[in-house]
């Protein structure tokens, strides 16, 4: 009798890193899907068409005390991508800056994007412009800007939301027709929440504004609005808590709207507070994380950029007797604001893709909800109703044979 020698199989353990430190997942997927071509490509519309809003209501208004209108095409930090963190930049910049007299005609500029809190920066400028001295046209002018920044981003947030938050949990890539069709259907309920805290501080205002009127009724108007003021003075910090939610939360809000199940304005105001305040921690140190990830990750994409714009202008400056910059033509200010243009779209970029995945990790731990529960369904043509079940009688009665007698 042999003995019949059999082959043991050994399991072999392996760490699965994504589901032991889920939050690696998000991270490393938040740099690959910002420099994604189709989304720096919606960022760069997006910037170009608000730019030329806030261009025109300069143009209409002209607010005082403002001299120019911001200049969103390019980045607002302004500071080289390789040294983000310098804060002295004149050495840094003359060993950047190539020289002027080789007859290329190209300075090397390689800027930093914006960070991820300088986004969010310039996104509340105009609110905070508001807090300064008012008059009627800066308030025409703040107000339409503020309105033209909501409308113009509710829509390529809420693109850049549903598409990050979809890949995140579900890891495919959906396609951008039902993206475009689900944001544009919420799309009121997007801008209306980021909106409606905005309105509801207007409208706590008009108390205040009107004990500011009878205050100038001389002798008993200071000691009557001194007076009835007390009570609004306490109830400022219920105003400074809803302005937080609108501050803190509109990313927040945005994309529980294109995630959730029939998600509406009230519901992606409630589920930003609900996340911000009730894991503010979380939120912190997510915010740090994207801000110095944001820095490093949109320095590369900026001597990328900055680099490959480079060859393609020195070839074409050694075939022309002139610059590419300076050929005459209209087209001259587009090549001369290309690099800053789309570097500034990455910044904008990553700042969406990163507030999808800081949503993605509040909802985990508040309502316990996994990454792949996102609202799936893209709104297509209305389904036709059934065919309706013909009436009692309307149809023939069936023969049936006759039946044989039994033998």
């Amino acid at each position: 009798m042999t003995d019949k020698v059999q082959d043991v199989a050994v399991p072999r353990v392996s760490v699965d890193w994504y589901r032991s430190t889920p939050w690696w997942r998000l991270v490393s997927q938040t740099v690959s899907i910002s420099w994604r071509a189709s989304h720096l490509l919606l960022c760069a519309v997006g910037l170009f068409v608000t730019w030329g809003l806030t261009a025109l209501s300069f143009a209409i208004f002209q607010p005082e005390q403002i001299d120019a209108p911001v200049r969103w095409l390019e980045p607002a930090r302004n500071l080289p991508a390789l040294a983000p963190f310098d804060r002295d930049l004149n050495e840094v910049v003359q060993a950047m800056s190539g020289p002027s007299d080789q007859g290329t005609g190209i300075t090397w500029e390689s800027r930093s994007p914006d960070s991820f809190l300088q986004v969010w920066r310039r996104y509340l400028q105009y609110p905070f412009q508001a807090l300064e001295s008012l008059t009627l046209r800066r308030a025409a002018y703040l107000l339409f800007n503020t309105l033209a920044v909501i409308a113009v981003w509710s829509f390529v947030g809420g693109c850049l939301a549903r598409r990050s938050i979809q890949e995140f949990g579900t890891r495919i890539t959906a396609p951008w027709s039902d993206t475009v069709s689900l944001v544009r259907s919420r799309w009121i309920s997007i801008a209306w929440s980021t909106a409606m805290p905005i309105a509801l501080i207007l409208m706590c205002c008009l108390i205040p504004l009107i004990l500011g009127w009878l205050s100038n009724i001389p002798f008993l108007g200071p000691w009557v609005a001194g007076l009835l003021m007390i009570p609004l003075v306490l109830m400022s910090l219920g105003v400074g808590w809803c302005a937080a939610v609108t501050l803190f939360g509109f990313p927040l809000s945005v994309a529980a709207i294109v995630s959730e199940k029939n998600a509406d304005a009230f519901d992606g105001v409630s589920r930003s507070a609900a996340y911000a305040f009730q894991k503010p921690a979380t939120l912190i140190l997510a915010v740090i994380v994207a801000e110095w990830l944001g820095h490093f990750v949109g320095g590369l994409v900026s001597v990328a950029v900055n680099t490959g714009f480079s060859i393609v202008q020195t070839a074409f400056n050694l075939g022309s007797l002139r610059d590419l910059t300076g050929q005459g033509t209209m087209l001259d200010g587009l090549f001369a604001g290309f690099v800053p243009w789309i570097v500034t779209a990455f910044g904008f970029s990553f700042f969406w893709t990163a507030s999808s995945a800081m949503y993605l990790v509040l909802r985990r731990e508040v309502d316990h909800t996994e990454f792949d529960m996102i609202d799936m369904d893209a709104p297509g043509l209305p389904k036709p109703l059934p065919p309706l079940s013909p009436a009692p009688g309307s149809e023939p009665e069936a023969t049936t044979p006759d039946a044989k007698p039994a033998e």
